[in-house]
């Protein structure tokens, strides 16, 4: 079997070859998105200085936080590695790295068989703001680079500051000729975490799911955040959940601060929490900040 790794890169071009250097194995091939908005030059250098030269570039796009454009370079991957034959797909980030060497993450793949591992809960869920009614439900757009949310009338606003009462005004009068969004009826909305490991019956699934719904994509294109809701929907969402085995679980260790919408850097602290773990791979990491943890597990999974 061949394993897929489909990776996210916006920048850290040394620390990207670090990852793909880890992740190196004749079963597996590496498909990779570099943000459009950063020079592609840096990273080539330092992927082929690491030896890593080989990997398969996918088509670049301007991947925002919470754009849909992160969903369409996850996509493209996915649909390059079922195109070469690949029977299993791991979304990363540049900022992840493995916790266990290819071999036990390939060893690991053929056991899971047709399971599929994501974080999915059915929305609304009181974990999200809005219950998660201002991803299903509520306009969001692009503004200056930046995903803005519409927060409609006789919804709370308290949160606004100043600047986003004014904005959040003018996306209201954006928003008037629009209908009222709702989820299309024939997915029932889940969330979760953006990074999934998935069987090749499940990558088969969503893109033949986007063959028979072309909306659907058009949908997510105001969505706040997709890539929480667009493959947790398709899967956990749909019969495809009567059909084969979804794990709530991303197989990835992270530590999240109280209140925060990202996971904190990880260091040397979390080594001994991280490998006692059930996860394949930890994040996120910064050699700036910590760089002997990257350091140690370097030399476990590439002894």
């Amino acid at each position: 079997m061949k394993l897929a790794f489909v990776v996210l890169a916006h920048d850290r071009p040394d620390q990207l070859a670090r990852l793909l250097a880890a992740l190196r194995h004749p079963a597996a091939r590496a498909y990779l998105h570099v943000d459009r908005r950063v020079s592609l030059d840096p990273f080539t250098r330092a992927l082929e200085a690491a030896g890593s030269g080989d990997v398969a570039l996918l088509p670049r796009h301007a991947t925002a936080w919470g754009s849909p454009q992160l969903v369409d370079a996850a996509l493209e991957g996915l649909a390059r590695g079922v195109a070469d034959g690949c029977g299993y797909f791991v979304l990363i980030s540049g900022r992840d790295f493995p916790l266990r060497p290819a071999e036990e993450i390939l060893a690991f793949a053929e056991e899971a068989g047709s399971r599929s591992y994501l974080e999915h809960f059915p929305l609304p869920d009181p974990r999200w703001r809005f219950g998660g009614r201002d991803r299903t439900d509520f306009y969001t757009y692009t503004v200056r680079g930046r995903r803005e949310t519409c927060v409609p009338r006789g919804e709370d606003t308290s949160f606004l500051s100043r600047r986003g009462r004014i904005l959040n005004w003018m996306l209201r009068l954006r928003s008037l000729p629009k209908p009222a969004r709702r989820c299309p009826p024939y997915a029932r909305a889940f969330g979760g975490s953006q990074w999934w490991n998935l069987s090749r019956p499940a990558a088969e699934y969503v893109l033949a799911f986007l063959d028979w719904h072309p909306d659907y994509r058009r949908y997510h294109a105001h969505t706040l955040a997709p890539d929480e809701i667009f493959f947790q929907s398709i899967l956990a969402g749909t019969e495809f959940a009567d059909r084969d085995e979804l794990v709530d679980d991303t197989l990835r260790f992270m530590r999240w601060p109280s209140g925060e919408s990202h996971p904190r850097v990880l260091g040397v602290g979390d080594l001994p929490a991280m490998l006692e773990s059930k996860a394949l791979f930890a994040r996120k990491f910064d050699p700036a900040v910590d760089d002997a943890v990257l350091a140690q597990l370097t030399q476990r999974v590439m002894a």
